[in-house]
């Protein structure tokens, strides 16, 4: 028996998995794209019904992976819209993005100033635009800031911009800090390296003097160093004990901020539905007063003619002869 006949099943069944394991992909992404696309009112029972129709056709590893696909934010969810609405947002977010960082790895002062001149205009043009295309009127002041602040962090976080692109954000970004794409403010081209003048500013913590920029020998941590850097400059198992430690300390905030946000949602339904509710008692204690105040009238009225009847009654009876 020839070498090709005995692989022929083993390949066949590499095709078959390779086969079913696209088919899992396609599937988890045609969740993703209808979830991350539809009202997040609807979200969550439909996961559970596109998890079940997934293990009900055999695929449980798609079924878990749309089980884990999570529910966006309010703002999130408006950002989703905008990208999905067509290719135009990201593309101009993009070019803006790599210009950016472009002109800062050049230390170019006067491009990166331009440049950074068109940065606000554009996210406010593109805010307007996903809150249009979602089709959010009389926005809460706090939507179109998280909306805001996501849009400006898709132009300077890469991991933040591939999730924009592909319509499926979870919760709004913060852009903060500095580095290659923070866009901050850079020198002049016009001075040269070594001229005598203020020292640059560095990512974290106050300006180093160029002596201490130049210098070969390591520097101390200064107060508001980030704990990045100072992981970059202790030994290798220092360096991973800190990185886990400072992994642990952020998803211990970010478990609080998520039951903070929680518990905050749950006294905004409690306090929009009292609001409702004495909104709706106001509405009908007005409606009984108008009523009220009608009848109070009409009785009014039928009072003076009463008592019109019983004067006109009187004079006629004094009139009369008794009998």
């Amino acid at each position: 028996m020839s070498s090709s006949a005995l692989n022929a099943p083993a390949d066949g069944a590499a095709q078959d998995a390779g086969g079913a394991q696209d088919a899992g992909h396609e599937r988890v992404g045609a969740a993703a794209a209808e979830l991350y696309g539809a009202d997040p009112q609807e979200f969550t029972e439909r996961r559970k019904e596109l998890a079940a129709a997934a293990r009900a056709a055999g695929d449980t590893a798609a079924a878990k992976q749309i089980s884990a696909l999570r529910k966006p934010t309010r703002a999130a969810w408006v950002v989703n819209q905008l990208a999905r609405a067509g290719p135009g947002a990201r593309d101009r977010l993009a070019a803006l993005g790599a210009a950016l960082r472009e002109a800062e790895r050049a230390k170019n002062g006067p491009r990166l100033r331009e440049l950074s001149a068109g940065r606000g205009p554009l996210i406010d043009e593109l805010t307007g635009q996903a809150l249009a295309v979602a089709g959010v009127t009389d926005t809460p002041a706090g939507l179109r800031e998280d909306v805001e602040a996501t849009l400006t962090a898709v132009l300077a976080d890469p991991d933040v911009a591939a999730e924009f692109a592909a319509g499926t954000l979870t919760r709004a970004a913060q852009w903060a800090g500095f580095g290659a794409a923070s866009f901050g403010p850079v020198p002049d081209n016009d001075v040269p390296d070594d001229a005598d003048g203020p020292a640059l500013p560095v990512p974290d913590g106050p300006p180093v003097p160029k002596a201490e920029r130049g210098s070969a020998a390591p520097l101390p941590a200064r107060p508001g160093q980030s704990a990045a850097r100072r992981t970059q400059a202790a030994p290798p198992a220092q360096a991973a004990e800190e990185a886990a430690r400072q992994a642990a300390r952020r998803r211990e905030i970010f478990d609080d901020a998520e039951r903070t946000v929680a518990s905050a949602a749950a006294a905004t339904a409690a306090a929009v539905a009292a609001e409702d509710w004495l909104e709706a008692e106001v509405r009908s204690l007005e409606e009984r007063l108008t009523r009220a105040r009608t009848d109070l009238a009409d009785a009014r009225r039928r009072a003076r003619n009463a008592e019109a009847a019983e004067r006109k009654a009187r004079q006629t009876l004094d009139r009369l002869p008794r009998p």
